[in-house]
C-alpha cells in the first residue's frame, strides 16, 4: 500500500532525528536541496566526520603559524630598513627655513608620500588607524608656508609628535600580518569535500539497505522551520532471517506407467518376484538345466 503525507518540523535538527529513525527499518531517498541539512544528518547519524575534520584544521593551524612567523620576519627587516631612511630624511622634512634646499626636502617629502600611499593599499591596517594617527603621519606632506606656521606655533615638538607616529605606525604592521585568502578558501575546500563524501556514502546506505517499505522525502527549508514531503511506498520483498524461514520446496512427482510382470506378462497386477508362476518356471528351468532349485536358487552352485 502506497502513501504520501506533508509533515512540518520546527528546525533542523528535529527534521534530521526523524530521518535518521526512519532510515532503521526503511529504505530512504532523498529528493530535492538536501545539502542543507547534510551537517544536522550527519550528526545525529553518527558520521560526522570529527577526526578527518580535526586533522585538517590541525594542518591549516601550522601552515598559518608557519606563514605568520615567515611574513612577521618579512616585516621586521622591512621596518628595520624604514626605520633608517625616515631617520635620516626627517631633518629634510621639517627643514622649511630660508636656508634649507628645497631639492632635499622635496625628496624626502616623495619618500614620506610613497609610504603613506602604501599604507593606504593595506585596507585592513588603514582602517585600524585612527584619524589623529592619520593626521599626524601626513603632517610633513603640507606645503613650506603651512609647515613653517605649524612649527611657530608648536615648535619642535610637531616633529617630536611626528616620529611617535611612525614608530606607532611600525608597531601596528606587526600585530596583524594578513593572512592569504587563497588559504582560507583551499582549507574551506578541502573541509567541504570530506563532509560531502561522507553524506554521499551516508544516503547510499539508507538507498541500498534491504526493506519492506521505500520511503521517498522532499524537505524544503522556510524561515527557520524544515516542510517534507514524503511517500511510502511497499517494496513487496520476502526477508529471511535464516533458512529455516524458508517455504520448503516441492518435490517433482515422477510419472510412472502400469508394471509388467516379467514371468507371466501380466499388466499391472502384481510385482515379477510377487508373480505366482514364479515357481513353476523355476522349477520347469531346473528340471531343462539339470540343476536342483531351492525357493529359485541353484542348489548345485553351492558344491562348486
Amino acid at each position: 500500500m502506497n502513501r504520501s503525507s506533508s509533515l512540518e518540523f520546527p528546525d533542523k535538527n528535529e527534521f534530521a532525528k526523524w530521518v535518521v529513525v526512519k532510515a532503521t527499518s526503511n529504505v530512504v531517498t532523498c529528493h530535492g536541496d538536501v545539502k542543507l541539512y547534510r551537517e544536522e544528518l550527519l550528526k545525529f547519524a553518527g558520521r560526522w566526520p570529527t577526526d578527518h575534520l580535526k586533522k585538517l584544521d590541525e594542518s591549516r593551524e601550522d601552515s598559518i603559524k608557519t606563514m605568520y612567523e615567515h611574513r612577521k620576519d618579512e616585516l621586521s627587516e622591512k621596518i628595520s630598513t624604514l626605520r633608517t631612511q625616515f631617520a635620516s630624511i626627517t631633518g629634510a622634512l621639517f627643514s622649511v627655513n630660508a636656508q634649507a634646499k628645497p631639492g632635499k626636502r622635496y625628496a624626502a617629502v616623495q619618500t614620506l608620500r610613497g609610504f603613506v600611499e602604501e599604507l593606504e593599499q593595506d585596507d585592513e591596517l588603514w582602517t585600524r588607524m585612527d584619524a589623529p594617527t592619520k593626521f599626524t603621519l601626513s603632517l610633513p606632506l603640507r606645503n613650506k608656508h603651512e609647515m613653517q606656521q605649524l612649527l611657530r606655533l608648536l615648535g619642535q615638538d610637531v616633529r617630536t609628535v611626528w616620529c611617535d607616529t611612525i614608530e606607532r605606525v611600525f608597531a601596528m604592521m606587526l600585530e596583524a600580518p594578513e593572512e592569504s585568502k587563497s588559504n582560507d578558501r583551499s582549507h574551506a575546500l578541502d573541509r567541504d569535500q570530506v563532509i560531502a563524501k561522507e553524506f554521499r556514502e551516508l544516503l547510499k546506505q539508507w538507498s541500498c539497505r534491504k526493506a519492506a517499505r521505500q520511503v521517498t522525502i522532499t524537505p524544503e527549508s522556510r524561515n527557520g522551520r524544515v516542510y517534507c514531503h514524503v511517500e511510502e511506498t511497499s517494496m513487496n520483498v520476502k526477508v529471511f532471517k535464516s533458512t529455516r524461514d524458508r517455504p520448503a520446496l516441492e518435490r517433482p512427482r515422477v510419472q510412472c506407467g502400469p508394471v509388467v510382470c516379467r514371468n507371466c506378462g501380466a499388466l499391472g497386477q502384481h510385482w515379477t518376484l510377487s508373480c505366482p508362476m514364479k515357481e513353476d518356471r523355476d522349477a520347469t528351468d531346473a528340471e531343462n538345466s539339470g540343476n536342483v532349485t531351492c525357493g529359485g536358487w541353484d542348489v548345485s552352485l553351492l558344491f562348486r
